[in-house]
């Protein structure tokens, strides 16, 4: 059996065919850009993202006829909160909200003294991410779009659209939008309320890791897609990123240091005692949760940094420079809210900080005290994490941690063992897992990562007990910072 996983990331989309045993037979990838505006205005035409579907089936379509190949099923997994309001037709009646964009923050400001319910109901405080506030907005803002939508729907369910005409979003998707009672699984009476959602231009809610419809003739007539082939929703991008990683399980974190960072621990109930200082979503794994805390700048302010003080030099010598010096930086200490900061209390105003800088301090001192600093916040995250549940394992992923003197200082800051897997495209491995689980090739997502994990080679950071109270002190020095500067 072969699946066929979409994956639609913030600038492409890839769609890569698996065999049953996850090796790569071919993949396609097409390109497309996020439109940034004043204000933090981001928005994107849906026909990039139709588009980019149609032209990646149609040239691995032709491939696998060439080749002989069957597409078997077909799994799809997402950016998670952009919002497209469409029509009757669904037909989008404006660009989509991109997940980034921050144009609903008075909208969510002068929710904040809803937190405590909003939280209690749908596991997340207030914030723009997310895509409730961006339905609001659009009803006061654009109340022609909003009296003719039929439907708001995200990316997935739209593509679930254009490939089988059906019309729902799964549970992961439900969870990161403040409307869906997190317990319940259900579009909740008073969150809508509270945003000013009609329920009934909400899709359908479904479990991840469902068969969601079948090919259409409308998608064979514009692709070459044979019809009938199921088409599984896999959940978000995260949850499929983590379940690639190995959370397949309660206990088990995985660490993604991409753009920003994400932290997701699997469990298998809701927290009783679930605070603000997390997010639970739904997981991909039927049945699961998930717990997320995140960074919003990790990758994107080590390129700055590259950009701005290394120029055209190559990773090998900036990795040579962040060894060169020691743990602590000496003394230069970096606050890494470049965008703001997100859990656990989603400040919007904080900015980035070098500190104790002095006239003996390098460059090199700054890029090693601004990878300390994010590992630093990761740190926070787990910390939280650990209140709700014993973590087993911390593996990690994503473009920083292509720098093995990054990953060792994850380690330290951690104080615990940390592990690498080699496959740098997780999101795409845990949508095939679900997918694989969903068409009895495995009999659960966690026998499908046994068997994948036996061909993924590993590398184990181990702590220095010698620099895990320098960390700690370090780490707490810069938390005091942050609530010395922005103490409300």
């Amino acid at each position: 059996m072969n699946i066929l996983v979409i994956d639609v990331g913030t600038s492409s989309m890839r769609g890569i065919l698996f065999t049953q045993d996850g090796e790569t037979l071919t993949q396609r990838q097409q390109l497309y850009q996020v439109t940034y505006g004043e204000k933090g205005w981001v928005w994107q035409d849906a026909s990039d993202w139709e588009n980019a579907l149609y032209g990646i089936i149609r040239e691995i379509t032709a491939e696998t006829e060439e080749k002989g190949w069957r597409v078997d099923a077909i799994a799809i997994t997402s950016q998670r909160s952009s919002v497209i309001p469409v029509d009757r037709e669904f037909k989008p009646l404006c660009p989509a909200i991109m997940w980034q964009d921050k144009r609903t923050g008075d909208i969510c400001d002068s929710l904040r003294d809803k937190n405590d319910k909003v939280f209690s109901l749908c596991g997340s405080r207030v914030n723009p991410v997310f895509s409730a506030s961006k339905m609001t907005w659009i009803r006061r803002e654009l109340p022609e779009v909003y009296s003719k939508t039929r439907t708001f729907m995200v990316i997935p369910d739209y593509l679930i659209f254009c490939m089988t005409g059906e019309v729902c979003t799964d549970y992961t998707y439900g969870s990161r939008s403040l409307l869906m009672n997190i317990r319940k699984r259900q579009w909740d009476p008073e969150l809508l309320e509270l945003f000013e959602v009609d329920e009934e231009k909400l899709c359908r809610l479904i479990e991840p890791g469902s068969i969601c419809g079948y090919t259409s003739g409308t998608f064979r007539e514009r692709t070459g897609c044979p019809e009938g082939v199921p088409v599984i929703t896999a959940g978000g991008d995260q949850q499929c990123g983590a379940i690639g990683q190995g959370v397949v399980k309660e206990g088990i974190l995985s660490v993604t240091a991409g753009t920003g960072g994400f932290l997701v621990a699997a469990l298998n109930e809701v927290p009783s005692n679930l605070e603000q200082d997390v997010i639970c979503n739904v997981s991909s794994v039927k049945g699961q949760y998930i717990l997320e805390s995140s960074v919003l700048t990790c990758c994107s302010a080590f390129d700055w940094f590259k950009r701005e003080f290394y120029g055209n030099c190559s990773y090998d010598e900036l990795n040579r420079d962040i060894a060169s010096v020691p743990p602590g930086s000496h003394g230069c200490l970096c606050l890494p809210y470049f965008q703001g900061r997100s859990t656990p209390d989603w400040n919007s105003q904080a900015r980035g900080v070098f500190s104790n800088i002095t006239l003996g301090t390098t460059r090199a001192d700054m890029l090693r005290g601004l990878l300390e600093g994010i590992c630093y916040e990761i740190g926070n995250g787990i910390e939280a994490m650990k209140k709700y549940v014993e973590l087993s394992e911390i593996c990690v992923n994503g473009g920083l941690t292509n720098s093995e003197p990054f990953n060792q200082i994850q380690s330290d800051v951690y104080g615990t063992p940390i592990v690498r897997r080699g496959k740098s495209d997780a999101t795409a491995r845990g949508a095939f897992m679900v997918a694989a689980a969903e068409m009895g090739v495995y009999r659960s997502v966690e026998e499908a990562f046994r068997m994948l994990k036996k061909n993924s080679e590993e590398r184990i950071y181990v702590p220095s007990e010698a620099y895990t109270g320098l960390y700690r002190e370090a780490r707490e020095q810069m938390n005091q910072m942050y609530r010395q500067i922005y103490s409300r």
